[in-house]
């Protein structure tokens, strides 16, 4: 039994050492942060430009995404709220829209541990008929834990990432 209780205290020891590491390591990473992806789709400026605009169909091809409740769709000035399962809800604003070109999204949640804006830019992609795409995130993140996390184990473009490969595959080609 003593054995037992010793594996176990070590187990215990081991833990609270790495979670102390990491969040020394978090505690020293920037508050802020800004990344970008980018990315070629199979469709034209304005046809990609409407589905990103398009918020309340998200959950037609952004499978993380349960269900959206849109609270005002004026255009260009949108305000919802996602649903990604798992208790998890985010409130979006859209603060600048220019059609075919750039939408900036805020994230809409003053109480977050995290959030920023991301920044869709559209371009004539290299063929006609296609898009470059390019998403930045301009963020925070306040726990040291969080952005440890995200810089050493997720990725600071783990959910741009996402957001890419499912408008891409929104439009095969």
């Amino acid at each position: 039994m003593k054995l037992v209780k010793r594996i176990l205290l070590a187990l215990l020891v081991l833990i609270v050492a790495v979670l102390g590491i990491a969040w020394l390591d978090g505690s020293t990473l920037s508050y802020d942060h800004s990344a970008s992806v980018t990315g070629t789709v199979n469709a034209p400026p304005a046809t990609v430009f409407a589905k990103i605009a398009d918020v309340a169909h998200g959950p037609e091809w952004r499978p993380q995404v349960q269900s959206v409740t849109v609270a005002s769709a004026t255009p260009g000035h949108e305000v919802w709220t996602e649903d990604l399962g798992h208790g998890q809800q985010m409130s979006f604003l859209a603060v600048r829209n220019e059609p075919n070109i750039r939408r900036d999204v805020k994230l809409d949640d003053a109480g977050a541990s995290y959030g920023g804006t991301w920044v869709y830019e559209l371009s004539p992609g290299p063929t006609p008929g296609t898009t470059t795409l390019k998403i930045t995130e301009n963020g925070y993140i306040k726990p040291a834990i969080y952005r440890f996390v995200m810089k050493h184990v997720i990725g600071m473009t783990y959910n741009l990432n996402i957001y890419l490969k499912n408008m891409q595959a929104a439009f095969p080609g």
